[in-house]
């Protein structure tokens, strides 16, 4: 029987959390029992889906922030952690164009308050009028 990539990402999550002195020997079993099993296609996938559920296990959320100019990382997650009640993992990333403010991508949903976002509204506003 083979398992899906959330079901690997399930077992991989489950013996890691439980046995983490173990877990570089289980990784190599891990990836000889999908070879043997012809899914090593699948590892990606398992990946991903033992991040999300690493995350939703231990109240981690994965932000990224976009700013015009370099900012102080710990106060910002400080501050994101304050907000939205969990340990945060910031991905910052420095874009000039969007000229002050910040965009924030957390999970699927991203919030947009940005000098250049904030513009662009208007800028619709106006042409529908």
């Amino acid at each position: 029987m083979k398992l899906t990539a959330k079901q690997y990402a399930e077992v991989l999550v489950n013996v890691v959390s439980k046995a983490p002195a173990a877990a570089e020997r289980f990784s190599e079993s891990f990836w000889l029992l999908l070879k043997e099993n012809r899914q090593e296609k699948l590892f990606s996938s398992i990946m991903r889906h033992a991040k999300k559920i690493w995350n939703e296990k231990h109240n981690i959320v994965e932000v990224t922030a976009t700013v015009a100019v370099a900012h102080e990382e710990e106060q910002l997650i400080s501050q994101l952690e304050k907000v939205l009640g969990k340990k945060v993992q910031l991905h910052l990333k420095v874009d000039p164009s969007i000229k002050g403010g910040i965009i924030l991508q957390v999970d699927d949903s991203r919030y947009d308050a940005s000098v250049s976002g904030r513009l662009s509204a208007l800028a619709r506003q106006f042409q529908a009028l």
